[in-house]
């Protein structure tokens, strides 16, 4: 592991709204922290992010998705420290259950009320198009709303998720209950929106090209990519303070 410290404090790096740093944002050199942080535990981190996103994909509305989350964060705390990490940490997460479990329902409950309204916009648009030409083949007109809708609803996905980015690091690294973790995520991300936007977009880029090369590329740089989540939450949130959640056994 490089013995250059990931988490050093930012020099002069001027306060945002809600005790929050505006910063430089860099993905790839947030990956290569990430990849330092990770260090010779990759092949645990791996197991733990693939075990922790399967598990918390088996129970529908996200019930699960949130405390695997915060236990996945918890484990990069953990390395934070200077602690070996045991897989067992990923199951610590389920201490803060209730307050994972809320905010994802938030999440999920603002997503749909938005996602909702725009399937009914374009499927009312698909029937009329295909009304107008009397039972013929479906033309341009049909695959161009097919097209723009799913553009549409995936682009809105989005939106709707970044408020919420440093949600479960929040939870996990400060205790927080799920309210306050959702509106301190948003006063992060408020601060450093178009740095953030230029992130995801980056995380989007190697996802996508990671993904067609037979999907096994973008399942080894899931570790990689979720660490510099929480590194860029590290450099935002600044560092860490005796909050409840400090010591992680």
């Amino acid at each position: 592991m490089s013995n250059i410290n990931p988490y050093s404090p930012m020099q002069n790096a001027p306060l945002g709204e809600a005790r929050v740093r505006q910063v430089s944002i860099q993905p790839i050199e947030l990956l290569k922290r990430s990849y330092a942080l990770i260090g010779d535990q990759y092949w645990l981190f791996l197991g733990i992010v693939l075990v922790g996103l399967f598990l918390g994909s088996l129970v529908p509305m996200g019930i699960l998705v949130g405390p695997f989350l915060v236990g996945i964060y918890l484990c990069f705390i953990q390395r934070e420290q200077g602690q070996r990490v045991e897989f067992a940490t990923l199951f610590k997460g389920f201490d803060f259950f209730m307050n994972a479990l809320v905010a994802m329902l938030i999440m999920i409950g603002i997503s749909l009320l938005v996602i909702i309204p725009l399937a009914i916009v374009f499927m009312v648009l698909m029937f009329a198009v295909l009304a107008g030409q009397r039972g013929g083949e479906p033309g341009v007109a049909f695959f161009l709303i097919v097209f723009g809708g799913y553009a549409t609803i995936i682009f809105a996905s989005i939106l709707v998720y970044i408020p919420f980015l440093f949600t479960f690091q929040l939870i996990a690294d400060r205790g927080y209950q799920a309210g306050q973790a959702v509106r301190e995520s948003w006063q992060g991300v408020k601060t450093n929106l178009v740095g953030i936007i230029l992130f995801l977009l980056v995380m989007m880029v190697i996802s996508f090209v990671a993904a067609i090369l037979c999907y096994i590329p973008l399942l080894l740089l899931m570790p990689i990519m979720m660490g510099a989540y929480y590194v860029l939450y590290r450099d935002i949130y600044g560092p860490r303070q005796n909050y409840a959640s400090a010591e992680i056994h």
